[in-house]
């Protein structure tokens, strides 16, 4: 526990930093716009005022396109993108939540919300998994999902919206599990980072007070990334996004749980006998040991 608050907190400054960085260059950026408008107008003020033909200066910013609010606005994101997006060499395991001293009951996810697809619905289905708990999980999901406001189906097939039924739910805390579904294609997965930042974000505004638990996209069996469509869904790619999402839910200030500690084999492939044979659902015994692992990895 010790080793893991120390890491956190190491990570956390690096973060600080950045944003620090971030900010003194956003004031410096400001300072030089306002020294360059005190200039123009002294400028203006000692200029004869018989000149009939434009300077350069003049010329340039009679066309004041460049000098617009949205500019400044583009301005600010690019840096605030740049301070979020840093690179951290960050390994998912050592991110992740240890084990508590003591494990806690199923009924501790009475007032818990699981956010997710159609892994989560297992959870929800299976006596193994939490049927006390609540649930917003839909088959064939994302992150984006849940930011654009999309309207979903539950497993009894009742439409709703995600973040309002979560909204509804007032959980005490959120458990999060998403990416299978659209990380299957081997393409760049920045889009799918930036959905799942701007999802935490909605998701600490509209329920400050729920504690948010990060779960690590799980283990495959590795012939999964053998068949069309989801080439992307390869061991070594996963580990690199799950280093993504440990480094984001650090920078979120939520937990991350690194599930492959149960559901992974020696070689960091999903364990064969928990494995459904699609090569990435679980069996019962897969949420068995996954809801042991929720039971004893737990804060406050």
């Amino acid at each position: 526990m010790a080793d893991y608050q120390e890491y956190r907190r190491r990570v956390l400054r690096k973060r600080w930093r950045r944003r620090f960085m971030a900010t003194a260059l956003l004031l410096l950026l400001l300072l030089v716009g306002a020294i360059g408008m005190l200039w123009k107008s002294l400028h203006r003020e000692q200029r004869p005022s018989g000149v009939g033909q434009n300077t350069i200066l003049q010329e340039v910013t009679q066309d004041n396109t460049w000098n617009t609010a949205s500019y400044a606005v583009a301005r600010q994101l690019t840096v605030q993108t740049l301070a979020d997006s840093a690179a951290t060499a960050l390994d998912f395991r050592m991110a992740a939540l240890p084990k508590s001293s003591t494990a806690v009951g199923k009924e501790w996810f009475n007032d818990v919300s699981f956010v997710g697809d159609s892994l989560t619905q297992g959870m929800q289905l299976y006596e193994e998994g939490m049927q006390n708990a609540m649930f917003c999980a839909y088959k064939g999901v994302g992150p984006n999902v849940i930011v654009n406001g999309t309207t979903c189906k539950r497993t009894d097939g009742v439409a709703e919206v995600p973040l309002e039924a979560l909204t509804a739910q007032q959980p005490r805390a959120i458990y999060v599990l998403l990416g299978t579904n659209v990380l299957g294609r081997d393409t760049d997965y920045s889009s799918f980072l930036t959905y799942y930042r701007l999802m935490l974000d909605m998701l600490s505004q509209t329920l400050p007070n729920a504690k948010i638990y990060v779960q690590s996209i799980t283990p495959v069996r590795p012939e999964v990334c053998q068949k069309s469509g989801h080439e992307g869904l390869n061991r070594d790619r996963l580990c690199q996004i799950n280093n993504e999402l440990a480094a984001i839910a650090l920078e979120k200030n939520c937990y991350f749980l690194n599930l492959w500690e149960v559901l992974a084999d020696e070689n960091g492939d999903l364990i064969e006998s928990y494995a459904q044979p699609d090569g990435y659902h679980l069996r019962p015994a897969g949420y068995a040991v996954w809801t042991d692992y929720l039971c004893s990895h737990t804060e406050g």
